[in-house]
């Protein structure tokens, strides 16, 4: 018996759907859809449904999963592009010849890394004698016995 009721619930389905469809293929059905979309549009409800489907999109897993794809399919495509490779060649070539006859720039970015270096060295050495000041008078203040 619950083999011809699964039956049953399946022709019913069956039925169902193919009714379905054909009423979907009327004039009346485009009509009556055309009716609840611009209902829809006029509440607001439209709007707020996309808004919803996008934020969805926005933290869907597998919509990432596809988007990291492509990006992968489309950097290694890149990657092997003669027409790319050339383009950046010529790009080095030019900003390097740019920086040939611009060079105080570089100059000045050298400059205030050096600076940045010693600043960072100087820091360093003075932390170093500060802690060396400490032991000394620690030691002193042993050896005096004046803890």
């Amino acid at each position: 018996m619950f083999h011809r009721g699964t039956e049953r619930a399946g022709l019913t389905t069956q039925l169902a759907d193919a009714v379905l469809r054909r009423l979907l293929e009327t004039e009346v059905a485009d009509v009556l859809i055309d009716r609840v979309i611009q209902a829809l549009m006029r509440s607001g409800e439209l709007e707020r449904l996309i808004a919803k489907v996008v934020v969805d999109f926005e933290a869907s897993p597998i919509l990432d999963s596809l988007v990291d794809r492509q990006i992968e399919r489309v950097l290694l495509e890149l990657r092997r592009s003669e027409a790319l490779q050339l383009l950046i060649q010529k790009q080095a070539g030019d900003y390097l010849v740019h920086l040939g006859e611009h060079p105080a720039p570089v100059q000045r970015l050298i400059q205030e890394q050096s600076r940045g270096v010693v600043e960072e060295f100087l820091e360093s050495l003075r932390a170093r004698a500060l802690a060396g000041d400490d032991t000394v008078d620690r030691w002193v203040r042993r050896a005096t016995g004046r803890s």
